[in-house]
């Protein structure tokens, strides 16, 4: 089963034979710098500065090196049955020099040692697409093909896309995302795509999501952002969209999205601890400097002047001075419960919601402080799954239904007592 959740099969492959086995991803931060000004970029303090070669091969070294010393409190070791090499912008393409150099010297290197990451690695790439076609770019997607996952973000449709997505001629992006994406995806078999829900796009989401449908997609990610603040009446207004969408669903036979998921909505079991962000330890990330972060969104590039930026490291070490094993200590100590409210985590839909833990951070100060800003929307897309999932199994015939988890007293400010009576029935039938 391939894991499009992540971009690659290698992060599951070996759980059966090691049940500490982990493929954590690595990002390398190739350029801080961007061709695009997207009006709702988190990266809201973005520069000029580029990955050298000399320091990207000192950051593999050290990748290698960490495994070599097989530290058991370490990022990787030998537990790392497999790595994802993440190259992330600003538009990572703007430094594919770099981004082909890492290739071939990772590569090489793991042919060199016959390392066990040889034939498990992936490489991850975020880009919006207007570099695509550049002959450098096109030849290093021909050379590692069959080890690319790539995403070209489109917002949807031009009339949506172009709003936000402008160059620093106010220029609209779509028609040149659009080529490359096409033609990425034409190559590949699986076509999916993530989207970003934000107040500027909320009431478009079923024209966005039709639009990816109409191209062929098969898998459609998508969720609300963490920045927002969302309300009540957006959240009512999800709900209502979230249906169309699931009516939508219904009629297809092989077009699936994240936000109905059969672990959404539920309440969580006790013994569920594991903080859902990887952000407090599990991965590692990379600036063009060769600063090293517990994630992108720690980098200055994110934070600007609002928090200090968390470095944990640089191409010499990781986690490695008193200080930064500290920081490691108490990241690992975040749990679920721990970060939370008391309300959610008495939250009877506990399951699924989502947070950063980055974001956490450049908000209250800590990571361990969770966010919640997604809260009503987290519960308008319970409400929604109850739908989705309950039709779902009446359509084909399956013999079991989706529980109608939040009380009335809450449903009751985001849909009406009719509505409440058709999933609370439909959840008992």
């Amino acid at each position: 089963m391939k894991d499009y959740d992540y971009g690659t099969e290698v992060r599951c492959r070996y759980y059966k034979e090691d049940r500490q086995a982990s493929c954590p991803e690595i990002t390398f931060q190739v350029t801080d710098d961007c061709c695009l000004k997207c009006s709702y970029c988190y990266q809201g303090n973005k520069s000029h500065n580029m990955m050298s070669k000399e320091t990207a091969k000192d950051i593999v070294d050290l990748l290698f090196k960490m495994y070599d010393e097989n530290d058991e409190n370490s990022v990787i070791n030998h537990h790392t049955k497999g790595v994802v090499l993440s190259f992330i912008g600003g538009e990572p393409f703007m430094n594919i020099d770099t981004i082909s150099y890492i290739a071939d010297y990772f590569a090489t290197e793991c042919f060199k040692r016959d390392h066990i990451w040889l034939t498990n690695f992936r490489f991850c790439i975020s880009t919006n697409g207007l570099l695509y076609f550049d002959p450098k770019v096109q030849e290093f997607l021909k050379k590692y093909d069959d080890f690319i996952s790539m995403t070209i973000t489109l917002d949807g449709p031009k009339e949506i896309h172009d709003i936000c997505r402008v160059d620093y001629d106010n220029n609209g992006s779509f028609d040149r995302a659009f080529m490359a994406w096409q033609d990425w995806n034409n190559k590949h078999e699986f076509i999916d795509t993530k989207v970003t829900i934000s107040p500027d796009n909320l009431y478009k989401i079923n024209t966005i999501l039709d639009f990816f449908i109409s191209h062929g997609c098969k898998m459609i990610f998508a969720n609300p952002i963490f920045e927002h603040q969302w309300t009540i009446e957006e959240g009512k207004q999800y709900y209502i969209l979230l249906k169309e969408l699931a009516n939508r669903l219904l009629s297809t036979t092989d077009v699936r999205c994240s936000i109905f998921s059969e672990h959404c909505g539920k309440p969580l079991l006790t013994t569920h601890t594991q903080n859902w962000c990887g952000g407090t330890g599990a991965m590692l990330a990379f600036d063009p400097m060769g600063n090293a972060y517990p994630c992108l969104r720690y980098m200055p590039s994110s934070l600007g002047n609002e928090r200090k930026p968390l470095i944990i490291g640089d191409i010499h070490g990781v986690y490695s001075t008193p200080d930064q094993k500290k920081i490691l200590n108490n990241m690992r100590s975040v749990t679920l419960q721990s970060q939370s409210t008391e309300e959610c985590n008495d939250c009877p839909i506990a399951m699924g919601c989502a947070y950063c833990s980055a974001y956490n951070y450049q908000v209250t100060g800590s990571y361990n402080k969770r966010v919640t800003n997604i809260c009503w929307m987290h519960r308008a897309r319970a409400l929604a799954n109850v739908y989705y999932w309950n039709l779902y199994y009446i359509k084909n015939n399956i013999s079991k239904r989706f529980p109608l988890y939040l009380p009335h007293s809450i449903t009751k400010k985001l849909i009406s007592d009719t509505e409440y009576d058709m999933l609370y029935n439909l959840s008992t039938l």
